[in-house]
């Protein structure tokens, strides 16, 4: 087998595969995260809606308020908007992503060919 020599600007473009990649696991992750609270928001926000109370609990980072239902309702419609706008933000990352690391791995693959491997386990 005849050696492939790495240049500065091949490991340039390993290590942003790299980066990418971790980065599109992070942000899969992140996004994971922001679904559960997506459903959560939900359920809250049902939970308001059946409750006898005229008031209601709200966490506000590290403490408990009482607001008005109304009120709550509308925290909860926010805070459901900031996340629904934070996903689609994660989605379009996760696709550049994977479309800089498709490239790269065109690149990579006609390169090194078996001398590489892209492929996640």
């Amino acid at each position: 087998m005849s050696e492939v020599v790495v240049t500065k600007d091949d490991q340039a473009s390993i290590n942003l595969f790299g980066r990418l990649n971790n980065r599109y696991h992070e942000a899969s992750n992140e996004l994971a995260s922001l679904k559960k609270k997506l459903e959560d928001l939900e359920e809250a926000s049902n939970e308001i809606m059946i409750s006898d109370e005229d008031n209601t609990k709200y966490l506000l980072g590290e403490v408990f308020v009482r607001v008005e239902n109304d009120e709550a309702d509308e925290l909860i419609d926010n805070e459901t908007e900031r996340s629904k706008a934070e996903i689609e933000k994660l989605h379009e990352e996760m696709n550049q992503a994977k479309s800089k690391m498709e490239e790269l791995k065109v690149v990579l693959y006609a390169k090194f060919g078996n001398n590489i491997n892209l492929e996640e386990d």
